[in-house]
């Protein structure tokens, strides 16, 4: 996410990691990788969802999902979304992709603070069963009256709660900048909003190092400096940086990812987007986590992508991506039928029409009642939804 305008605190946030309970399930079934982008505000259509796969485990090798356009568009806010992050849930039968909710294209970014004062309070997001089907966007307002934007959303497992922690960067008018959180089971509902971190910040990622349990934080320190790397032994910290101005060779660097590598398990990867000269992500790798002495890559990358994220999937999620496969949802457990029957009891009533959404899926001759888009009473729906898509 750029923003130049303001000069920022060291920061400290999380996003998605992979939940403990599916690493060893996932350990040896991952084939390939997943990579969910934006590609920029310079074409209408580049502030959407992206997808590339890689090819043969290798992250220096793509292929484009859809020919390289958009795989999801927001229809919902702003009509523009940044930033994605993908998760995968806890118990690996669903995945959410959460995203900022702008669109800077045609104005540009030399509209003051406009972004940052008169901004989204929702995150958008979509769900699937199988990574390739996906529900309808849907704007989630979780930012309070008095915010300014809510931007570079992400969640991670909260073993402690139980709950997904959703985090995102906040300007709260009056009082300044603030990492806030909220809580949700099903990206539907979620806890009222509160500060988590305090010191204005964006565009960070936390994961952690199987081997150690140790979580580590990277960051963008501010709009002309690189990215920063922390540790702590729980979520909740206290942080420790461990480096800083990582990203050498950069005139500055934002939006940073770090996946580890499916093969070398002590290889881990981080993609720094190169904003200020538009050249999107560009490649760093390091084979010791703990000491992040990371080092300049040579990896080809997708064209164009910047600020997303990359988890590990397995062959059958590759081949239901790319279309050359039968779609399973989670680790192994068939997908509902691609033409299913009609539901036995009709969704919930509510604005919007569900008619569409059943041609796709096969139906014909629509009759159920019409369903909502969102709020607690769709959940049952939205349940049905994803079984038919």
């Amino acid at each position: 996410m750029k923003l130049c305008q303001f000069v920022f605190a060291a920061l400290a946030s999380v996003a998605v990691a992979v939940p403990a309970s599916l690493e060893s399930r996932q350990n040896g079934q991952l084939s390939d990788y997943l990579m969910v982008y934006f590609t920029g505000e310079g074409t209408a259509n580049g502030e959407q969802i992206y997808m590339a796969v890689s090819n043969n485990n290798n992250p220096g090798s793509w292929t484009t999902v859809n020919n390289g356009q958009p795989v999801l568009s927001s229809t919902v806010g702003l009509k523009g979304v940044r930033d994605p992050s993908i998760i995968r849930s806890q118990d690996g039968k669903k995945y959410w992709i959460v995203a900022t909710d702008l669109r800077v294209y045609p104005r540009g970014w030399d509209v003051g603070d406009d972004y940052t004062s008169n901004g989204s309070k929702g995150l958008v997001v979509w769900e699937s069963s199988n990574l390739r089907a996906w529900s309808a966007s849907q704007l989630r307002i979780v930012s309070p009256s008095n915010a300014g934007m809510t931007w570079a959303p992400d969640a991670i497992w909260d073993p402690a709660t139980s709950r997904y922690l959703v985090h995102w960067t906040c300007n709260l008018k009056g009082e300044g900048w603030f990492i806030m959180r909220s809580f949700t089971t099903d990206f539907i509902s979620f806890t009222p909003a509160e500060k988590w971190l305090t010191g204005a910040g964006m565009d960070a990622t936390v994961f952690r190092d199987p081997s150690s349990s140790t979580f580590y934080r990277v960051s963008k320190n501010g709009p002309n400096n690189l990215i920063e790397q922390a540790r702590a032994s729980t979520l909740n910290g206290p942080w420790t940086v461990i480096r800083n101005q990582i990203g050498q060779g950069l005139p500055a660097g934002e939006g940073p990812l770090v996946f580890r590598d499916n093969i070398t398990p002590s290889k881990w990867h981080m993609l720094i987007d190169d904003y200020t000269r538009g050249r999107g992500y560009q490649p760093f790798e390091t084979s010791n986590i703990a000491t992040a002495n990371w080092s300049p890559a040579s990896l080809t990358l997708p064209r164009s992508a910047r600020h997303g994220y990359v988890i590990g999937i397995t062959a059958a999620e590759r081949n239901c991506i790319v279309g050359t496969g039968t779609c399973t949802t989670g680790f192994g457990t068939p997908s509902p039928p691609t033409t299913p029957s009609p539901p036995t009891s009709p969704p919930p009533s509510g604005g919007g029409s569900c008619a569409a959404a059943w041609a796709q899926c096969g139906g014909q001759g629509w009759t159920g009642a019409t369903c909502c888009q969102s709020g607690a009473t769709c959940k049952a729906q939205n349940q049905w939804y994803s079984q038919c898509t």
